[in-house]
């Protein structure tokens, strides 16, 4: 038994039906997994004839009619995600983000009712689905709504790094206000399950950064850390955790690729995103951590600037489907853990 592992289409203006099709034409893919796309049948067929011609396209309407084989990308045609005007590559459309937004919805509801095993998402366009009132920053926190998860978080995992998000998408003075101790301390808790269930670490090292520079040296630079991190450390110490820092962040990521932590809790978004971007720009990959279901993504945008050029990187796709199998096997005792070597 292998997981079944959705893929959202993403915004089809977008280069997320290329990285698709083309990191699905891996056939080292099928050993450890049977991945299908949820989206526009004929949108996928047309990236598929551009950038990965070997690849056919069968659009089915049943996910029992899938059939998981190499050179054979089925595609469950979400009827809500027909479009009704043509697209250009690079040019936002509404049509294209009600798409992208139809194909999360099935997603989430098939892994909700646990149809399927993962979900993996290719990037929408933030813009455009803010004109057709999508209200949430991301993906991040529509999964978590649809799954009524109060707690949950964003961990970004690439180059030997995890990192979790204390914040996700707010003006760094608003994440900085929003930061307390008892915030703190639950991502502390989520990173400390995900670690244990998701990726098979029976006792995880978690490694807290600062906020301000060399983690504020003692209150030359600041008291957050006195305040707000230290007491957050403490409190998951005492749940018996192995948790440390507040580290200065310097160089807290070059002990974290090192291996020194299995995992760091960053305070804000760029915090966490300068070092994966710089490790790992091509092979990141975004985790929800505290849903029901999992769900990882590709660790970018939908890259206006080159869709439709033939040039976009499936790496981080492929990673992000890897990752989500892993987690699969680790978390569902369904699955014989002896198939991750194929990973």
């Amino acid at each position: 038994m292998k997981p079944c592992i959705a893929i959202t289409m993403g915004d089809p203006c977008g280069i997320g039906p290329e990285v698709i099709s083309k990191g699905l034409r891996d056939e080292h893919i099928y050993q450890y997994c049977q991945p299908f796309v949820i989206g526009n049948g004929e949108q996928m067929k047309i990236a598929a004839s551009h950038f990965s011609p070997s690849l056919s396209i069968e659009t089915i309407t049943d996910l029992s009619k899938a059939r998981f084989k190499p050179g054979i990308l089925d595609v469950l045609d979400n009827k809500a995600a027909s479009i009704n005007a043509p697209l250009s590559y690079g040019t936002s459309h509404p049509g294209a983000a009600l798409a992208a937004l139809n194909a999360i919805r099935q997603a989430a509801g098939m892994a909700i009712a646990k149809e399927i095993d993962a979900v993996v998402t290719a990037p929408i366009n933030k813009k455009g689905m803010r004109e057709i009132d999508f209200p949430f920053p991301g993906h991040t926190e529509f999964f978590a709504e649809a799954a009524k998860t109060l707690r949950f978080g964003m961990m970004m995992i690439g180059d030997r790094l995890k990192i979790m998000l204390a914040s996700i998408h707010l003006p760094l003075k608003e994440a900085i206000a929003c930061l307390n101790p008892d915030h703190l301390t639950k991502m502390i808790r989520l990173t400390h399950t995900a670690l244990r269930e998701d990726f098979g670490i029976e006792s995880p090292r978690i490694a807290v950064a600062g906020l301000n520079p060399h983690a504020s040296e003692g209150g030359l630079f600041g008291d957050e850390e006195e305040r707000l991190v230290s007491p957050a450390i403490e409190s998951a110490v005492k749940e018996g955790m192995d948790v440390s820092g507040p580290h200065p962040a310097d160089t807290l990521f070059y002990h974290l690729r090192q291996g020194r932590f299995d995992a760091a809790v960053a305070l804000y978004h760029d915090q966490a995103l300068i070092p994966i971007k710089l490790l790992a720009f091509s092979q990141g990959v975004n985790v929800t951590v505290g849903l029901p279901f999992i769900r990882t993504s590709v660790d970018h945008g939908t890259a206006y600037d080159i869709a439709g050029k033939g040039i976009a990187d499936s790496g981080s796709f492929q990673e992000a489907l890897k990752l989500a199998a892993k987690m699969a096997y680790h978390r569902y005792p369904k699955f014989n853990k002896d198939n991750l070597d194929f990973i």
